[in-house]
């Protein structure tokens, strides 16, 4: 049985998560670096290391998080960068600039709303 993380533990994923974010906006207005994919899935999965209670899974989606509120994204757009299948996989829209990161949200809104 699987027990509820403390609040100590809550927090420091919420650290990861924004150690996660910071790494790649800094990548990304650097914008020169060699910096790619499997650069941020070696992070990311180094960050899930230090975790006990948390999975890769749960500290990209708060690293989504903290970027969809940065980009005044409206609650959620997270949790449908997270669920829903697309070409660019969750952790990888973290890279994008933050017109190609709105347009993808965009485009996966309009995705949705024609089903």
């Amino acid at each position: 049985m699987a027990t509820k993380p403390t609040r100590f533990q809550q927090q420091a994923c919420d650290h990861l998560a924004e150690a996660l974010a910071l790494i790649v906006e800094g990548a990304r207005l650097d914008g020169r670096g060699d910096f790619d994919t499997e650069d941020l899935a070696a992070i990311a999965d180094r960050l899930a290391k230090a975790s006990s209670a948390f999975a890769h899974d749960e500290i990209v989606a708060r690293a989504l998080e903290r970027r969809c509120r940065s980009l005044g994204l409206r609650s959620g757009t997270s949790d449908l960068l997270m669920l829903v299948e697309s070409e660019t996989r969750p952790l990888e829209t973290l890279l994008l600039s933050d017109e190609e990161f709105k347009g993808h949200v965009e485009r996966l809104d309009e995705e949705l709303g024609e089903v």
